[in-house]
């Protein structure tokens, strides 16, 4: 489906400037509200394609939520478990081990498949998971945990929670939260595909665009942050 992803794409927001490090806070807590005045948001969620440096993004927005502190994990991660690093992530995922749990269950509770398969309907429209449940008690044991999760992190307020199946699953999440910020970290699709296990551009492609129209769906004020922006300048090179 290029044609729609290149419509979606068009119509994101802008790139952050070079100088979002330093202004994460400004620009991440602070958004302006139809009536003009700028409101606080506390509940940033981090989504996308996987190997795209969402990792990279959440350790320095939880950073700087601390005020520059890195030994604070209570801002990605509450009191809970965090998701074990391993030799494709050996800095660490920044992630609730629960919150990828929940994420995983659901997606094979509503679809019948995993993370890495999309229903046609979707991908061209996240919300339709809310209707897609295939017991009637799996969205209430899906609020129940969800609940808890989002109570734990509510108590280390400001926070961010990453997970790259938010994009499939924030319609879900998004009742339960309160105005959150979704920011989507982004990177070239060859780029990830070779950096993945999955090498596949498609499954880019899917998880860009389900991140982008779940965010717009779900009315969330939406950043993107291109991996390129962490990484230094290469060196000049002498003529």
């Amino acid at each position: 489906p290029a044609q729609p992803f290149r419509r979606h794409f068009r119509c994101a927001p802008p790139v952050l400037s070079q100088c979002w490090r330093e202004r994460v806070m400004a620009s991440t807590l602070r958004c302006r509200g139809p009536e003009g005045r700028q409101r606080a948001r506390s509940q940033i969620i981090v989504m996308g394609m996987s190997r795209s440096g969402s990792s990279l993004t959440t350790s320095i927005i939880a950073a700087m939520l601390r005020n520059g502190s890195r030994s604070d994990e209570t801002a990605w991660r509450g009191l809970g478990r965090a998701l074990p690093s391993d030799s494709a992530n050996p800095g660490g995922y920044y992630e609730r081990e629960d919150v990828v749990r929940l994420n995983y269950a659901t997606i094979s509770s509503v679809t019948g498949a995993g993370w890495t398969s999309f229903r046609p309907d979707h991908l061209l429209r996240p919300a339709a998971l809310n209707a897609s449940w295939r017991a009637p008690s799996g969205r209430a044991k899906f609020e129940a945990s969800a609940r808890a999760i989002l109570g734990d992190m509510d108590h280390h307020a400001p926070w961010v929670l990453k997970d790259v199946r938010f994009a499939r699953t924030l319609p879900v999440w998004r009742p339960l939260l309160r105005r959150p910020l979704c920011v989507i970290p982004y990177r070239h699709p060859g780029e990830v595909a070779s950096s993945s296990r999955l090498r596949s551009v498609r499954l880019w492609e899917e998880y860009v665009m389900s991140a982008l129209t779940a965010a717009r769906e779900a009315r969330c004020p939406t950043m993107l942050v291109s991996f390129r922006r962490w990484l230094p300048p290469p060196p000049a090179r002498d003529q």
